[in-house]
């Protein structure tokens, strides 16, 4: 199915759960809005994945599709149908891969998952939306992934930590992650704190978003040099974490969801995958180094550990990490 612009006056995105879920899909997102620069576009998006599309003027109206509350199961999909046949929308991509398109009265309902099933499985998240997009036959003309920071909030940061950085490198660390197999143990970060303070007198910043991630970054923090640590675990704004990771000199991570918002601010990373693989999930579009255990078994994908204790990640060492950092530090 190939969609003629000319008819298209309305475009309802069905959005993904997962903030780097949603972050992965932006760039065949970003395409599809250049394609139709005159038509009005909603996305529907999980609470969770709010941070990847707010404030962004790609989108006309954003609209928080919960199905974990009020559109769950199936009386909350036939609530979802109802309103997509009000919006009369003109073309509805459900990046869900469900069937709902076709209930939804539009003219183009493309069925997404269709489109993916044809592809590779080690092919990046990222690109498969792309693929995906060029089927209904828009052309890409960007492979860049998007997180929106309005100018005056890049501009507040650079203010906010002038003092503490004093022209010094800023490197990001990010030692959680929603499941315990893809969280690098905190010594280690520890560890590759200390180095990267003596050699390169950096100051370490440390992120942490729920209260275990939280707890884990603090003991990160305590083990620092205070002079040297940046304290910015808790409740700190998606947007202003996008702006502080887009003026840093490094940000060494886990696989979740800020990796992707890195990936799209274009900060030099550092990729820590143990069970998950960087092939489909790993950073896109920015200068980066991935650091995996050499283990035939990795990844895994979470199915089944051979050891049973899901620890590869703990396999990787800290001169590993460090040598990686010093190669895009340099």
């Amino acid at each position: 199915m190939k969609i003629n612009p000319q008819k298209i006056r309305k475009v309802l995105v069905i959005g993904l759960s997962c903030l780097g879920d949603m972050v992965m899909a932006s760039a065949a997102l970003w395409n599809l809005r250049l394609y139709l620069p005159s038509a009005k576009f909603t996305v529907w998006v999980g609470p969770r994945a709010l941070g990847a599309v707010s404030e962004d003027p790609l989108w006309d109206e954003i609209f928080v599709y919960d199905r974990g509350g009020e559109f769950a199961g199936l009386p909350g999909r036939i609530k979802a149908c109802k309103l997509m046949r009000l919006g009369s929308y003109d073309l509805v991509i459900d990046l869900r891969s469900t069937l709902m398109p076709l209930f939804s009265g539009a003219i183009y309902a493309p069925l997404w998952g269709l489109r993916e099933c044809l592809l590779p499985k080690s092919l990046h998240e990222a690109e498969r939306t792309l693929q995906a997009m060029t089927s209904i036959g828009v052309p890409i003309r960007i492979r860049q992934l998007r997180f929106y920071i309005p100018q005056e909030l890049k501009e507040l940061i650079q203010a906010k930590y002038m003092d503490k950085l004093q022209g010094r490198k800023l490197v990001i660390f990010n030692p959680g992650a929603n499941w315990p197999p893809k969280r690098w143990p905190v010594d280690n970060f520890v560890g590759l704190g200390v180095k990267l303070i003596s050699k390169y007198n950096a100051v370490i910043g440390v992120i942490g978003y729920s209260d275990e991630e939280e707890r884990l970054g603090k003991q990160v923090l305590s083990a620092l040099d205070k002079n040297s640590a940046l304290d910015l675990t808790g409740k700190l704004p998606l947007k202003e974490l996008g702006a502080l990771l887009e003026s840093s000199s490094l940000f060494v991570t886990n696989d979740t969801g800020t990796l992707h918002i890195g990936s799209a601010v274009g900060v030099p990373m550092v990729g820590l995958y143990g069970p998950s693989s960087p092939e489909r999930y790993g950073p896109w579009g920015t200068r980066h180094r991935i650091v995996a255990p050499s283990l035939p078994c990795a990844p895994c994908i979470g199915k089944k550990c051979l050891y049973g204790d899901f620890a590869c990640i703990s396999k990787i060492k800290v001169e590993e990490v460090f040598n990686a950092c010093e190669e895009l530090l340099h």
